[in-house]
């Protein structure tokens, strides 16, 4: 095999190891920004909690006064059926205050819906609040988490780029033009390795004297497919073969 094709079969592999840390660089910040918004939800519906709560509390507090309104209409209305002479004026006093009791006893019932409703949202929000003190507890670990990751696989890109700018200084300029151009478009993949004529870029099938030529190691060949630079896998098989043979 030229040895300008093996330094490429190493800048290759040495792309696709830069390629999965980046894109590892890539996903933890998102990781991050997804746990950051699961707390911002749970935070939002625990202040959804909070303002109902505190209008529970304000209704509560207007029906109250209500109340001690109606009683003291009602008080005030029983001291002047005591002063009522005719009993049709005695009669529809009695009506007024039946009325006006009713409405009391709206108003403490009312009362009560509204406790229990404060109860209920008291241990919602009691849970919710347990709830944001564990999420936000993991976060902050998973902030020291992804900073720690961030350093070190930056660390290591780092390093793979270093190799990689090494390895390409012994590849000419104008095969390493065509493997950029093909890695662009065919995912990254731009040299693929042939066995039994078959290209494992596209699994199609190569032409019988391309496989010969490639055999023989002396060019640069592509499959006439998809258009990556080809390699063969058959040399060190025949290598092994032979040695076998020889031995024997």
């Amino acid at each position: 095999m030229l040895p300008e094709l093996v330094r490429l079969i190493d800048v290759q592999e040495l792309d696709r190891e830069i390629q999965e840390v980046t894109q590892a660089l890539e996903k933890l910040p998102q990781d991050l920004k997804a746990a950051e918004a699961a707390l911002a939800e749970v935070q939002g519906a625990h202040a959804g909690h909070l303002q109902e709560l505190e209008d529970q509390q304000r209704q509560r507090r207007e029906t109250e006064t209500e109340m001690v309104e109606m009683e003291d209409g009602i008080k005030k209305s029983r001291q002047r059926l005591m002063e009522v002479k005719s009993n049709i004026e005695y009669k529809a006093m009695l009506k007024e205050i039946a009325f006006k009791e009713d409405q009391r006893d709206q108003r403490e019932t009312r009362i009560l819906e509204l406790m229990e409703r404060m109860e209920a949202q008291n241990r919602a929000i009691a849970d919710q609040e347990g709830c944001i003190a564990e999420m936000q507890a993991a976060l902050e670990q998973q902030r020291q988490d992804v900073a720690a990751q961030v350093e070190k696989l930056q660390q290591q890109l780092t390093g793979l780029e270093e190799k990689r700018k090494k390895l390409r200084k012994g590849v000419p300029p104008q095969l390493l033009k065509r493997y950029e151009f093909i890695r662009q478009r065919r995912n990254g993949t731009a040299i693929a390795p042939v066995v039994d004529g078959v290209c494992m870029g596209c699994h199609m099938n190569i032409l019988p004297q391309q496989f010969i030529d490639l055999q023989k190691g002396v060019e640069i060949l592509q499959c006439p497919h998809c258009q990556r630079i080809l390699y063969w896998t058959g040399e060190e098989e025949a290598a092994e073969e032979a040695t076998g043979q020889h031995s024997s």
